[in-house]
């Protein structure tokens, strides 16, 4: 009653105060914008007078052409920024998203625990076995954020590569042999082929066993039971060439062009429940440019897949 009564009161007085806090925020807002516009202004004349060499005689014909380079300079910036931004709304979309799954698991499988916890006589076996899945997604979990954390360092230039000659023949058998328990899993036969012995390559070892890797999980993940994960070595030139090769379940023709984009899927659920992060191919991407090599992928639907990039190979009288 009080409040009611002091604002039948006061009601004119708290009207005009609005209508100046109004006024004030409005002429804010205004000289703030007018700020940018006189600003920008100022930019295009400075731009206009670079581009003129200052020439106050110079034809109104060659001030147009001027300040429309400098229009269409601004139009490609702010292009730019849209597509940046277009990049980080969905970079952060795509992240919530890959994260947000094993997330949400991990917390099912620990209220399920816990839940079973609480019963008069708890059955320790399953308990178990659903700490055992939540450890099992703190791991997918833990490959998502490494492989976002590589990627952002690729994407922005701040991973350095480090040289050093290895024989890759060598690096291509203890991929393999880490690869054999996945293959047995899949009944899937996987090994190396070499047309020759020594090749030697100037690269990072550390990333290409990266990219090694990656490409042979993929083709075990994506094999059929029976059959081959083969790793071929070649020589073309001053260049070796690497190829990863399998008879699995290929790739349509129509997602080929995106395959190496971030968190690209050919078949969304089936590649997450696999346990991919959607960033692996990409990542490989990324390492081969960044040793100014392409990778590349040809692949049958139901036959098989073959993925291929060349490295520099190493010469004993040369540093690299």
């Amino acid at each position: 009653m009080e409040f009611n009564k002091l604002l039948e009161e006061n009601w004119e007085w708290l009207l005009a105060a609005a209508a100046v806090t109004f006024g004030i925020l409005v002429n804010l807002i205004w000289r703030r914008k007018q700020r940018k516009i006189l600003k920008g202004l100022q930019q295009i004349i400075e731009e206009e007078k670079n581009i003129t060499g200052g020439d106050k005689f110079k034809t109104p014909r060659d001030v147009e052409e001027a300040l429309k380079t400098v229009f269409k300079t601004r139009q490609q910036e702010m292009e730019r920024m849209r597509m940046m931004e277009t990049y980080r709304r969905d970079y952060i979309g795509n992240v919530a998203h890959e994260l947000k799954t094993p997330i949400f698991t991990i917390q099912g499988y620990l209220d399920s625990a816990a839940d079973e916890l609480e019963v008069e006589k708890p059955d320790m076996p399953t308990i178990i076995s659903f700490l055992n899945k939540a450890q099992k997604n703190t791991g997918r979990l833990g490959q998502i954020i490494n492989d976002l954390d590589t990627i952002t360092k690729y994407e922005s230039g701040f991973l350095q590569l480090e040289y050093e000659a290895f024989d890759l023949q060598e690096l291509v058998r203890d991929v393999i042999e880490s690869l054999e328990i996945q293959a047995a899993e899949k009944q899937i036969h996987i090994y190396d082929h070499a047309m020759d012995s020594g090749y030697m390559v100037w690269a990072d070892r550390f990333r290409i066993r990266q990219v090694l890797i990656n490409l042979g999980y993929n083709s075990i993940k994506y094999g059929k039971p029976g059959g081959y994960t083969k790793i071929r070595i070649s020589r073309a030139g001053n260049k070796v060439i690497v190829e990863v090769a399998d008879n699995g379940i290929g790739i349509p023709a129509e997602h080929l062009n995106r395959i190496f984009e971030r968190f690209y899927r050919v078949e969304k659920s089936r590649s997450r429940a696999s346990g991919g992060s959607g960033l692996g191919l990409s990542i490989c991407k990324h390492i081969i440019e960044a040793h100014g090599e392409t990778i590349s992928v040809l692949s049958t639907e139901g036959a098989g897949s073959v993925f291929s990039f060349g490295l520099k190979a190493y010469e004993s009288d040369s540093n690299g």
